[in-house]
């Protein structure tokens, strides 16, 4: 839990810089970030998604054995998963949404449409199915604050965004709900940022193809059903699963020059936004076995895969000895400071 005092500030900070619209955001640690923009009604569309349909009498079935979470999830509205590999790599996340009459809308990153076309019509078989794109007629948004879990979409696809506390709802219409009127629009670019600052992975740049789904935390944001029948890629999975260790993970970052420190109150700004997608990171002064990686940005703040034994060394040391760096595609070389999500379950 919050402060009182910090959590007033940060409602301040949060309302400052609805009215602004400059992102910059002041706090005392690096946790608190995770909740600089919650206590607003706001609603933002979320760009660079692509949904496709599938339809017909065997729908459930067939995507039941195509991805790595329980169908019976997606009938209470929608659901988070993953599709795989054979090899248990990750393809793609994606939000399922049930319609009526045996029919589904898949909501994926718009770079991985036409892999997922691909790969849903090679073991379509002969599958009682209809996969259709149906992206020039749907948009997605999203919608959070203290009001969001009370709003009502008759009609339209909708679901809690489980990923972590606090995410809203998660919106596929062909047009603005009028549930939206009481809420403020925000740009994509805030969505982006708070995701990011809360620490979930979305789209390619978090989901990459070498990544297993527990590393990209699948299995802490509820987009993995451990108890459920074969489908692609849940044999490594399950493995992964039983043997309990999960070496690296998803964390949020931020960046900083190098030569600043970890310095408070702690700042994250779009005035400051250095290019380091898919850029290695590396522990300072040490040979990392595997380096960590970059992945969404916005801001001065991101999303890396990394060590979780270096992240939890990075956040209990008292010298600073250890730290991270990463360098830009200018050839700057920037400070990474990892922490681990407060949410995240307890080991």
């Amino acid at each position: 839990m919050l402060r009182t005092g910090v959590l007033r500030r940060v409602r301040t900070l949060s309302r400052a810089i609805q009215r602004a619209q400059l992102h910059t955001v002041q706090v005392d640690r690096l946790t608190d970030f995770e909740h600089v923009f919650d206590s607003t009604n706001q609603f933002a569309a979320v760009g660079n998604r692509a949904v496709l349909k599938v339809s017909g009498l065997d729908a459930r079935e067939f995507l039941q054995g195509m991805q790595c979470n329980d169908m019976e999830s997606a009938h209470n509205g929608g659901m988070l998963t993953g599709f795989l590999s054979p090899q248990g790599r990750i393809l793609a996340d994606a939000f399922i949404y049930a319609l009526p009459e045996s029919s589904y809308l898949v909501e994926v990153d718009t770079r991985v449409r036409e892999r997922m076309q691909r790969m849903l019509g090679f073991y379509r078989l002969r599958a009682r199915v209809e996969i259709s794109d149906v992206s020039n007629e749907c948009n997605v948004w999203q919608v959070w604050g203290p009001q969001s879990p009370h709003l009502s979409f008759d009609g339209v696809a909708h679901m809690a965004d489980t990923r972590a506390p606090h995410m809203g709802v998660r919106v596929v219409g062909t047009s603005r709900p009028p549930a939206f009127s009481d809420f403020d629009e925000q740009p994509s670019t805030l969505y982006e940022l708070r995701r990011i600052l809360k620490g979930v992975a979305e789209g390619a740049n978090d989901f990459v193809d070498a990544s297993l789904p527990l590393e990209c935390n699948l299995d802490y944001m509820q987009g993995v059903h451990f108890g459920k029948g074969c489908y692609v890629g849940q044999e490594l999975t399950i493995r992964t699963h039983h043997r309990g260790v999960v070496r690296k993970r998803i964390v949020p970052v931020l960046f900083s020059p190098v030569d600043h420190g970890l310095r408070v109150p702690l700042q994250v700004s779009d005035e400051w936004a250095p290019e380091l997608a898919q850029r290695d990171v590396v522990p300072s002064g040490a040979r990392a076995r595997r380096p960590g990686r970059v992945g969404s940005t916005a801001g001065n703040a991101g999303l890396a895969l990394m060590r979780v034994e270096h992240v939890e060394q990075f956040a209990t040391q008292t010298d600073d000895q250890m730290h991270f760096e990463a360098e830009c595609a200018d050839g700057q070389r920037v400070r990474v400071s990892p922490w681990l999500p407060s949410w995240w379950p307890k080991q």
